[in-house]
């Protein structure tokens, strides 16, 4: 027998989930317009979250997101040996080609950025620990991606379903198959400013023993660098991504 979700708490998460995806914060009108509720009902909500700190109140008076999750969260990282020890991959892999590494899940259509490892970067990148982007517009999300059949994922990204959020992002299914196609065929994804103006990355997909794609690993860097640079990123990149995968 399905068991439906609680239909308050599924709002009330759903509330806190939009608070999170909100960095210059948000107003209790904002959210009753979002969520479509009333407002008595979301100011109960909201006001509980802020009791137990998983919301604040910012000066501006606009809601954004509290300690509570964060701190939940690093019980997760502390709990979890495999990820203590990919963020040693991840910092020496950084350190080795002086670049941004990132460890990253799919989740839908979507790839969810769970560490980040390098020097400020002189452009600034759309990534950072926690957040989503689509994953077609993303060298970590073609490599997480080819793991799975044509047919899944033509089913995830219908014609005309694909955000743009450059200029140069991808948007025709067929174009993303054929990439994918590649990704299968030398094991390494790229995108060049696709979701981020001035950055261009390199990834691999990084797999489990049963043989399917569990991680993308990925290297960000500046536009300028060119593809023999990248060529020589390629192997640190598949030293760390075998390090991973003994673990695993």
């Amino acid at each position: 027998m399905e068991i439906k979700n609680h239909r308050m708490l599924e709002k009330a998460l759903l509330i806190l989930e939009y608070i999170s995806e909100q960095p210059e914060g948000v107003t209790l009108p904002e959210i009753c317009a979002h969520m479509q509720m009333a407002k008595s009902s979301a100011y109960s909500l909201l006001m509980t979250f802020v009791n137990m700190n998983y919301v604040k109140r910012g000066a501006n008076g606009r809601f954004v997101i509290g300690m509570r999750p964060f701190e939940i969260g690093s019980r997760f990282i502390e709990n979890s040996d495999f990820f203590l020890y990919s963020q040693d991959v991840l910092k020496e892999l950084a350190d080795t080609v002086k670049e941004t590494s990132h460890l990253a899940v799919l989740d839908g259509s979507d790839v969810v950025y769970l560490s980040k490892c390098g020097s400020a970067p002189l452009v600034p990148m759309s990534s950072s620990i926690g957040k989503r982007l689509p994953a077609h517009a993303t060298a970590l999300g073609k490599a997480l991606l080819s793991g799975m059949s044509d047919e899944e994922i033509r089913g995830l990204f219908p014609p005309g379903g694909m955000q743009q959020l450059t200029p140069r992002t991808i948007t025709d299914p067929e174009l993303l198959l054929s990439q994918l196609h590649e990704v299968r065929a030398q094991g390494f994804a790229y995108e060049c400013e696709e979701s981020s103006l001035g950055i261009r990355c390199i990834a691999v997909p990084v797999m489990e023993r049963s043989g399917s794609v569990y991680l993308g690993l990925s290297l960000s860097v500046p536009a300028m660098r060119t593809q023999a640079e990248l060529e020589q990123m390629k192997q640190p990149l598949l030293d760390a991504k075998q390090r991973l995968e003994r673990v695993l």
